[in-house]
């Protein structure tokens, strides 16, 4: 669709998202996917390379910077991404970030964690398995952030890529992961693949069908937050019960 040359591209939404990896490729070509026409993206990437203390201090710091000029630029809203930085103040903490800057910026703002909550209550979810990117040894720390959704994890596996190697996943890579998942754990009722970062749009819709699960991908909760806060109620169809019914 051409947009009249009297529009701006965001001119049904500026969304703004401080994207944790310093490099960031995956997480605009699947937000453009999903937005209807008249949303445009906003982004400021961090300081996220081998997810250091140091790194996630750093890129806290810059996060908040990024959403101060997000709003002296006129965003619509403010999505703060990654759940480990989010965190990395206390649960308690980010909760109240969220509502300082609220406050003092006048701006809509969400984060990562507060937009997979919401999509876990949307969905029903309640016994997930968790599909991720990353190495083995990252799965028990990636599978404790359900607990902020009160959902029962039953089982995690790892695709194995480095951090700063996840873009190159073949696009089926989180379909593989969610098949085996469900052949494994029959019982669960979602699967989960965190981080926007790498390829899962694509595996949304064939998953659901197969098991007759609901698909939660990082993108796809923040894509979905972000255009409901801005009243954008499109039901966007090929990505997942969120987006058709929700």
């Amino acid at each position: 669709m051409t947009l009249p040359p009297n529009l701006m591209y965001g001119h049904r939404a500026r969304i703004g998202y401080t994207s944790p990896p310093l490099t960031t490729e995956v997480f605009p070509y699947e937000f453009y996917k999903i937005v209807p026409d008249g949303v445009s993206l906003v982004v400021t990437s961090l300081a996220i390379t081998t997810r250091t203390k140091e790194e996630i201090d750093r890129s806290y710091d810059i996060s908040m910077a990024a959403a101060r000029e997000m709003a002296a630029s006129k965003c619509d809203l403010i999505m703060l991404g990654g759940v480990p930085i989010n965190l990395s103040r206390g649960t308690k903490n980010a909760e109240q970030m969220v509502d300082d800057l609220e406050a003092e910026l006048g701006v809509k703002v969400s984060t990562s964690q507060t937009a997979q909550i919401k999509a876990a209550r949307a969905l029903g979810s309640k016994k997930m398995v968790v599909a991720h990117p990353y190495g083995e040894e990252n799965t028990t720390r990636i599978s404790s952030y359900n607990e902020h959704m009160h959902c029962e994890t039953l089982g995690a596996m790892a695709f194995g890529s480095p951090f700063n190697q996840i873009g190159r996943i073949p696009r089926d890579g989180a379909l593989q992961l969610g098949r085996a998942l469900m052949k494994k754990y029959p019982d669960a009722d979602t699967i989960i693949m965190p981080s926007p970062h790498w390829p899962t749009i694509e595996s949304i819709e064939p998953l659901e069908r197969e098991f007759g699960v609901n698909v939660m991908t990082a993108l796809q909760v923040i894509v979905w937050d972000a255009l409901r806060r801005c009243g954008i109620n499109d039901k966007i169809q090929g990505y997942g019960r969120l987006f058709s019914e929700f």
